[in-house]
């Protein structure tokens, strides 16, 4: 998302000054936004944790923003970076506020079953999400979208948003709207072991869980006796009846194993053990079979 939004501000005109990472991220998507700024010229700042920010709130301040830009930041900004842009932060928010405040709020509409989310284009206060609105682009999620079709339709969506407000924004004049708190719903940062499966739930209920954590994100997990097995992709079986109790597997066959769940049945399509993979027609390798127990 960084490098889409240097992408956007530079198609819109605007003079850019450096890029922020995140001091608490790693991975491939800071080094994506790294290298795209590197590519531009841009210098590249780190924020601190919250005790040790001023020196780098000076560097801000030395650089004098009229506006910063977030999208995809995974650090709350303390008051004294806020106040620093004389025309103030706009964050594009990967959900619907006030519904979907929080992080990972694109994983939870897709674990919600939604039909639908969007991007939101806000600006930013003291609170979590809570700043006045600007704008918001809306798009359907389908049956089978997974978190990474997800992630890109929001990428369009944002980068639509920030080209079409950007001027407005750029010269002070972008509305304000207040959130209405009496929808605002908070979402709390889920960590790997959130993905752990319940076999007890509706297999619509799994099936959601296994699309929001696709990969690149850690995966629904469950047990294959001590293994940790990595569901990939699942598949609903709409109008078959239940074939098994929850979490015992009642078939393997070139479509995949048919698991049992506590509504339904689930197909297990894509799996992996390790550095074991295996598609539909391989998943007795890793030790499926009818009978086998998974979970807890």
């Amino acid at each position: 998302m960084g490098s889409a939004v240097l992408a956007t501000l530079a198609e819109a005109g605007a003079r850019i000054l450096a890029l922020v990472l995140p001091a608490n991220r790693v991975g491939p998507d800071v080094e994506i936004a790294r290298a795209a700024a590197r590519a531009a010229g841009l210098p590249t700042l780190l924020q601190p944790p919250r005790d040790r920010v001023e020196p780098f709130v000076e560097e801000l301040r030395a650089l004098a923003p009229d506006v910063m830009v977030i999208w995809s930041y995974s650090m709350i900004l303390p008051k004294s970076v806020i106040d620093v842009p004389r025309r103030g932060c706009v964050n594009l928010h990967g959900g619907l506020l006030p519904d979907y405040r929080g992080p990972h709020v694109m994983q939870w509409a897709i674990i919600n079953g939604e039909t639908e989310t969007g991007v939101t284009l806000h600006y930013v206060d003291a609170g979590i999400d809570t700043g006045p609105v600007i704008a918001e682009e809306r798009f359907a999620i389908e049956p089978e979208d997974d978190a990474l079709v997800v992630r890109g339709k929001l990428r369009e969506a944002g980068t639509r948003l920030l080209r079409a407000w950007w001027p407005a924004i750029a010269d002070g004049t972008a509305p304000r709207a207040p959130q209405d708190e009496s929808r605002a719903k908070y979402y709390p940062l889920r960590t790997p072991e959130d993905g752990r499966i319940d076999w007890s739930a509706p297999a619509a209920t799994i099936h959601n869980l296994v699309r929001a954590l696709a990969a690149p994100w850690p995966g629904a997990f469950t047990r294959l006796g001590a293994e940790k097995l990595v569901l990939r992709r699942v598949a609903l079986l709409a109008g078959e009846s239940a074939s098994a109790r929850p979490g015992i597997v009642s078939s393997v066959d070139g479509r995949g194993a048919r698991v049992g769940t506590g509504r339904g049945d689930l197909l297990i399509v894509n799996a992996e053990i390790g550095d074991r993979v295996a598609g539909p027609d391989e998943l007795d390798g890793l030790g499926l079979a009818p009978g086998t127990r998974l979970g807890p």
